[in-house]
C-alpha cells in the first residue's frame, strides 16, 4: 500500500460537526480485532453473513474459506463483499 487511505465523511450521512476516524485509529482496531463478519450475496439475491477470523497483514486484509462453502460460492459468483468488525457495545 502506498501511503495511508484518505478518510472523509459523506455530508449526507454525517452529523454537521462529525469527523472522520483517523486512519491510525482504524488500523489499530483492524490489527486488534479477533472476529470479523463477512457479508456476501447468494445466487438468489439473499444476503449471507458469517463470522470468521481475518488478519490484517502488509496493508491488506486476509481471510480464508473452504471449497464449496456458501461464502466461497458467493464470492466466486460475485467478488464484491463487505468485511466488518467492531464490538457489541456502545462505548
Amino acid at each position: 500500500m502506498t501511503g495511508d487511505p484518505i478518510v472523509e465523511l459523506d455530508a449526507g450521512f454525517s452529523a454537521e460537526d462529525g469527523r472522520a476516524t483517523p486512519w491510525a485509529t482504524a488500523l489499530e482496531l483492524l490489527e486488534k480485532a479477533e472476529v470479523f463478519w463477512l457479508s456476501t450475496v447468494r445466487a438468489d439475491g439473499r444476503p449471507h453473513v458469517t463470522p470468521l477470523v481475518a488478519v490484517w497483514l502488509d496493508g491488506a486484509m486476509y481471510f480464508c474459506t473452504g471449497e464449496g462453502e456458501q461464502k466461497e460460492r458467493n464470492i466466486q459468483r460475485n467478488p464484491q463483499c463487505i468485511l466488518t468488525t467492531g464490538c457489541s457495545n456502545f462505548r
